[in-house]
């Protein structure tokens, strides 16, 4: 096709999760897709440069945007040729395993496996959870159609702690070609205990439903309410307690917060219209309001120089668009050991008066959120997006921030459990000193062990004030690692696993999507052609009078007086001009 079509300057792309120019295919790519290809014709060349895209595949996508969506926004026609085989083969298929990355020990946790069948109508398949080489569920599924899908609801109960790996087995069904679909492993990280969260409230409120509902996806944290708690009430198994409006106009609540106070547990303190603010400020908690009892409305506004957590500015910025928290009247003082995260701005009047804030306070951890009406935001993030998660990430934030151990968070690697065989794997880390300031001056050093003994071992590269470093892919398999730096006299470490997983997906779909590719043709003003019909398709292109050459015109400047021969020439002839004035004598 590239020899026949010579004349057009055929650009040969190939694309599957990446997009590769000009090689030899390899057919071993881990993911189809067809967006990442329109992505790169779009920031390499200008619409007008493209007389058409002659797309060659099987239809099949799983991974980014539905191509024959993105075909609707082109200003090209697309010519999809298909290959591959459309016949339905008899098949079992795990098609999909959908569970949770991080579980608990001894805690049952449930597992969604989607199943098809295609032309294997009356058989019995068993499907089988292994590890370890031990079966912990098996089941006998009678197949009811040519065409039958099904979700099984499994309860698994991990026995040991750390990165627990799984395999789902179906079996094979008679004349089965496509056996490679038929087994799915997955990881999960199993911790061995949960982080007590207490949260004390002067009464039922909004503000901690929109709470609880942001933490309780987050199975790492027991969450116990108590309304109106008691003076004798226990702090010494919780790892944060979160106060809303308290103290009230009672002396138990003032009582009881002295006790919190003393027992050096995290504290959250949410204010609203029933905390009594003098009390408040006798606890010397380390916020101190300089007015009375009185409230005012008040949004937040984001300082991006906060550095005692991670979040992405750009998402948070939404919060400035929500509605005004009820806030305590007037200034305030803040210990020197909190940072802000947001002041106050009140009346489109931006301010200095802290609205959150997060730090130490004689070396416990202390978080105060100001204000009363974080339901509100979270109503209206869902409005806004659709959606809960920039409300639902800042709570979540918040919180671990909060309940991190003392000497857990002066030194924090960032990491996911399990990452794709075709992605990097990139740490990041932070360093803090004893003024909880970020210091990246000394080398972080990590060393890997993979499963199979071999080692890798690196140095993080400092971006900023803090550290990153990509490691680049990794084989497949279990990882355990061990990061170290030293700062001052003090030495810290960090240690975590990780497992990387096979990508199947392309396993799951073996049979050519030739609609898909009709789609996108018919949509962007092209045609679809089978493969037998090559030769139809160049003689019809052929004859379109919407591809033409492009002819390139190029204007080149330059002085006179750089180009030797002319400056001779010109002075030539002034000379010659000279002499014969002078040789007939005009002046």
């Amino acid at each position: 096709m590239k020899q026949e079509l010579n004349a057009y300057s055929p650009e040969v792309i190939l694309f599957d999760n990446e997009v590769i120019r000009e090689v030899e295919p390899t057919f071993t790519g881990k993911r189809s897709d067809y967006s990442k290809l329109f992505d790169e014709i779009d920031q390499s060349h200008l619409s007008s440069d493209v007389g058409a895209l002659i797309l060659l595949g099987d239809g099949i996508f799983n991974a980014g945007a539905d191509p024959a969506f993105i075909s609707e926004t082109v200003n090209y026609p697309i010519y999809a040729i298909g290959f591959g085989d459309t016949t339905i083969h008899t098949d079992a298929a795990i098609r999909k395993v959908t569970h949770n990355s991080r579980v608990f020990l001894d805690s049952p946790f449930a597992a969604e496996i989607d199943l098809s069948f295609t032309k294997a109508a009356g058989q019995l398949v068993n499907l089988t959870v292994e590890e370890s080489g031990k079966t912990y569920y098996s089941r006998a599924i009678r197949l009811e159609s040519d065409h039958y899908f099904i979700t099984e609801n499994i309860s698994l109960k991990p026995t040991k702690a750390g990165i627990v790996n799984y395999s789902v087995k179906l079996e094979t069904v008679t004349g089965e070609q496509n056996l490679a679909n038929n087994s799915f492993d997955f990881s999960v990280n199993v911790v061995s205990e949960k982080q007590h969260i207490l949260i004390l409230t002067h009464g039922p409120h909004p503000d901690v439903g929109a709470l609880l509902k942001s933490l309780e996806n987050e199975a790492k944290y027991e969450i116990e309410l108590i309304h109106n708690p008691k003076s004798e009430l226990d702090f010494s198994h919780s790892d944060l307690v979160v106060v809303h409006q308290l103290p009230d106009q009672t002396l138990e609540s003032v009582s009881l917060l002295q006790k919190l106070l003393a027992s050096g547990r995290p504290v959250l303190f949410i204010l609203g219209q029933e905390t009594a603010i003098a009390s408040f400020n006798e606890l010397q908690t380390g916020l101190e309001f300089l007015q009375g009892n009185s409230f005012e409305q008040a949004t937040p506004l984001l300082r991006e120089d906060f550095s005692l957590f991670h979040f992405d500015v750009s998402e948070m910025q939404i919060l400035e668009s929500f509605p005004p928290l009820q806030v305590p009247f007037g200034d305030a003082n803040l210990h020197t050991g909190m940072e802000v995260l947001a002041n106050q701005t009140i009346q489109t009047i931006e301010t200095n008066r802290p609205l959150m804030a997060f730090g130490r306070v004689n070396g416990k951890k202390r978080g105060f959120i100001a204000g009363e009406g974080l339901w509100r935001w979270r109503i209206h993030n869902y409005l806004k997006n659709g959606s809960h998660q920039n409300f639902d990430s800042w709570i979540q934030k918040t919180i671990h921030y909060l309940v991190l151990k003392n000497n857990e968070d002066n030194f924090n690697l960032f990491y996911e459990t399990e990452y794709a065989e075709d992605v990097p794997v990139i740490l990041q880390a932070e360093l803090f000193n004893e003024s909880f300031e970020l210091d990246n001056s000394p080398d972080i050093s990590i060393q890997l062990t993979a499963k199979n003994g071999q080692q890798y071992e690196a140095v993080f590269d400092k971006a900023g004030e803090k550290y990153q470093l990509n490691m680049g892919r990794f084989p497949v398999g279990e990882y355990e690692f061990s990061a170290r730096t030293v700062l001052g006299e003090k030495t810290y470490e960090e240690s975590g696993t990780f497992t990387v997983s096979r990508i199947q997906i392309e396993l799951v779909d073996t049979e050519a999507n030739f609609q898909t590719l009709a789609q996108i043709a018919r949509k962007s003003g092209g045609n679809f052609y089978l493969a037998e019909q090559v030769d139809q398709f160049i003689e019809q292109l052929n004859e379109q009078s919407n591809l033409k050459s492009n002819q390139l015109e190029q204007q080149i400047y330059r002085e006179l007086l750089s180009v030797r021969w002319i400056f001779f020439v010109l002075l030539f002839l002034l000379a010659l001009e000279w002499f014969l004035r002078k040789f007939w004598g005009i002046y």
